[in-house]
């Protein structure tokens, strides 16, 4: 497995493009499409999916591009269908230059669910807190963590459907999983979770309760 990381928009999203041969799949989509389609035809791939963390906006405005494009189909959970179809729960409001587009999941995962893409399979946490439906998404020893665990932090609660009580019984179970893994997450740099257990006060807050 292979993993290219773009950091896309003004929030600077981490945007995934994850993939082992021609057998690909993109994780938060957040803008910048012909960017990263452009990385993908450089590299002559077939995405297979495109999977969301989560459902907003920073994490899914270029979604309806890449996905006319390749005709991957949206990977979510039922948790986030609200928020991929409103344009105040999405946060997309915020903007003033970008027409809201809806969103549909094509596929909608459930907790502990694994798809199979080529030679890699993808498993899916359910992880809410920051949203009601987040997950984190497992590939071999990576975890692509979205807006639920962060170096040395975690996602915010204080927007629509976060909640600290739920985030905090996410992150314990995160800090709960055997071994170590390396994260990938929604913002910000790349960290493991080894060293999360030692340095986030949230997860050793979490792990306490």
């Amino acid at each position: 497995m292979k993993t290219e990381t773009f950091a896309v928009g003004f929030l600077g999203t981490n945007c995934y493009l994850v993939y082992d041969g021609k057998d690909a799949v993109i994780i938060d989509p957040g803008a910048e499409a012909e960017r990263i389609l452009g990385r993908v035809a450089e590299l002559d791939l077939k995405v297979r999916y495109i999977f969301l963390t989560h459902g907003h906006f920073d994490h899914t405005l270029a979604v309806r591009e890449i996905a006319d494009a390749t005709g991957a189909p949206i990977v979510s959970t039922s948790g986030e269908r609200a928020r991929l179809l409103d344009e105040e729960i999405s946060g997309h409001t915020m903007l003033r230059t970008r027409e809201f587009i809806p969103l549909t999941a094509d596929i909608e995962v459930t907790d502990g669910e694994e798809m199979t893409v080529g030679n890699m399979t993808f498993r899916f946490l359910l992880t809410p807190g920051h949203t009601e439906g987040s997950v984190c998404i497992f590939c071999e020893d990576t975890m692509f963590s979205g807006d639920t665990l962060f170096a040395g932090t975690c996602g915010r609660c204080d927007l629509i459907g976060g909640d600290i009580g739920q985030m905090l019984a996410s992150l314990k179970r995160l800090y709960n999983l055997e071994g170590d893994f390396r994260i990938l997450s929604g913002h910000g740099e790349e960290t493991t979770l080894l060293r999360e257990r030692e340095e986030n006060m949230y997860m050793t807050e979490a792990a306490r309760r």
